[in-house]
């Protein structure tokens, strides 16, 4: 019996330190996963700093979106910060699902010691050790959920989108004016942007063996790491934006700065001149400063070829940063414009000359039709086209247009809407232009447009006077009595009203849902869909159908963009 006793014991005194044993490695853990916490929490401060950064860039841009310097740049960073946006919040519905996974067991109420009517709400990472909830939500046995193809999807894609921005912008950049060049350079940009966002389908482990990307980077890890990870890339996608904008910012600035990159331009207020006209060209500096005011003037006319003649000062004016010239050519010709105009350094008081070296025509009235679209040398399929239609020496009540590949409608005095073929194959539109000349009706030529269809809207939802627009937050009852909306382009100058008839709605990972009309409580189940979720989720309006409404005439095909709103 004795020796029964002793293994008793001994076998107590084991449980004892197996007992211990668990406590030390579970404290030890517990430090670990806090520190994990304290980890992600300063990526998330992180990241609040460069989204405020970021911020200020984006509407230093927008707001000076019709500044020749920044039209390239404004025209693509928009497209970069929905990019960013979309994946930036289809990580954040990961991350809320996983903290909110248990009945929000991760938040509690901590009464500080120190004040007891203090109460703080914290997350508890120390208790974040299952990797359950995130193994249910990307992996499915031995494959991938559709969460997580769609997760590897985007992850792939994204820097192949930005790159492909940049490539945009260079491109542009390239076929732009030399005076308007900035001379981007995005080479370390790609570089850190490709590191960050490096993949490859099967990762080498420490053992030597091959397991597949996301696997090896979130399977059967403890919540708080998976959460850490995904910050991270929530880290590197505004880091990549404002890396980005910053480098676009600082290429403008050191253009603005640089003293030798001015230089004259000639503003006409028609591209030729009649030897009856008095020119009113005017000669500006590049950066077209208002408060610009030369110092001194030397202007030389002449015809090519001939020696130049000195205008003297009643033959220009200087006003509003211009030299206006003043002055009337009788003889057909291209005439040089030369000469110098000087200004003092602020800094430095060195007068600094900028040489002119620009060309004027002067021609006899034509003998052909001027046709001009208002908005560019294009027709848009579907819309009535402005069209200003003249014949220099023609009365304008005799002037009939006509094309192989769409009409016109007269509209006001030399004024008529110009509408392309419905047909998708037909490319072009070639102009002809019947007038009276001298008691006789004759035939001109009004030159060829391009058929191209017009750009599409951008999507919100109005409610009342508001309109939310992509990204933004939005609270449950407006977006399901809110109306979809569609925008013309900023830039887009054509008179039409767009009406939305119809659109998809996918709430989070709930299934989309078609919507006739342009609002969601339509569709009583896209209504359950959004009062079902959470704040943060994702909502993503796609397949918008609209009308393009001008008076009486309505395209029916009318395109706008897909677009995401978040619920607050």
């Amino acid at each position: 019996m004795a020796i029964k006793k002793v293994d008793t014991r001994q076998k107590m005194i084991n449980m004892m330190y197996l007992v211990f044993i668990a406590m030390l490695a579970l404290n030890i853990s517990k430090e670990v996963l806090g520190t994990l916490g304290i980890l992600n929490d300063d990526l998330e401060s992180s990241i609040l700093e460069l989204e405020s950064s970021s911020k200020v860039s984006y509407d230093q841009i927008a707001s000076n979106s019709e500044n020749l310097d920044y039209k390239i740049a404004a025209s693509k960073v928009s497209e970069m910060k929905m990019v960013s946006n979309d994946f930036y919040y289809f990580i954040q519905t990961i991350k809320d699902s996983l903290i909110n996974s248990d009945s929000k067991k991760f938040q509690k109420e901590v009464k500080v010691k120190s004040n007891r009517d203090s109460i703080i709400n914290m997350t508890d990472y120390q208790i974040m050790d299952n990797s359950q909830v995130l193994d249910n939500y990307l992996f499915i046995k031995d494959r991938n959920t559709e969460n997580g193809n769609l997760f590897i999807e985007k992850f792939i894609n994204y820097p192949i989108v930005i790159n492909s921005i940049l490539d945009e912008i260079l491109i542009k950049e390239e076929a732009s004016l030399k005076e308007t060049k900035v001379g981007y350079d995005f080479s370390f940009t790609t570089l850190d942007l490709n590191n960050r966002f490096k993949y490859s389908e099967n990762v080498v482990t420490s053992e030597g063996t091959l397991q597949p990307y996301l696997e090896y980077n979130y399977k059967g890890f403890p919540m708080i790491a998976s959460i850490s990870k995904l910050t991270k890339i929530q880290t590197d996608i505004r880091y990549v934006e404002n890396k980005v904008l910053t480098q676009i910012l600082d290429a403008l600035q050191n253009k603005g700065l640089n003293f030798s990159t001015f230089q004259t331009l000639l503003e006409t207020t028609k591209p030729v001149y009649y030897t009856s006209d008095v020119i009113d060209a005017a000669v500006v500096m590049g950066k077209k400063d208002e408060s610009f005011r030369p110092d001194k003037v030397e202007l030389f006319i002449n015809l090519k070829g001939r020696s130049g003649i000195l205008l003297n000062p009643s033959e220009y004016n200087i006003e509003s940063g211009k030299v206006v010239l003043n002055k009337r050519l009788s003889s057909p010709g291209t005439y040089e414009l030369s000469g110098t105009i000087t200004k003092k350094n602020a800094d430095t008081q060195e007068s600094i000359s900028i040489p002119v070296n620009q060309k004027i025509v002067v021609i006899e009235e034509p003998n052909f039709a001027v046709v001009s679209a208002d908005n560019m040398k294009v027709f848009y399929r579907g819309l009535r086209n402005p069209s200003s239609i003249s014949i220099p020496g023609v009365a304008e009540n005799t002037i009939i247009p006509s094309s192989n590949n769409g009409k016109f409608i007269k509209q006001t005095k030399g004024l008529w809407g110009a509408i392309p073929s419905s047909d998708f194959s037909k490319k072009t539109m070639k102009v002809m232009v019947s007038g009276i000349l001298n008691g006789e009706r004759k035939q001109f030529d009004g030159g060829e447009f391009r058929i191209l269809e017009p750009p599409p809207g951008f999507g919100s939802i109005r409610v009342n006077d508001k309109y939310y627009k992509p990204t933004e937050n939005i609270s449950k009852k407006y977006l399901a009595n809110g109306m979809i909306t569609g925008n013309k382009p900023k830039d887009f100058l054509y008179d039409f009203v767009i009406e939305v008839t119809s659109f998809d709605i996918k709430v989070g990972n709930s299934p989309s849902k078609s919507v006739k009309g342009n609002t969601a409580r339509n569709n009583s189940e896209a209504v359950a869909d959004i009062n079902s979720l959470g704040r943060g989720t994702v909502v993503r309006i796609s397949n918008i159908k609209a009308n393009a409404k001008d008076g009486d005439f309505v395209n029916p095909n009318y395109t706008v963009n897909d677009f995401i709103v978040i619920l607050e």
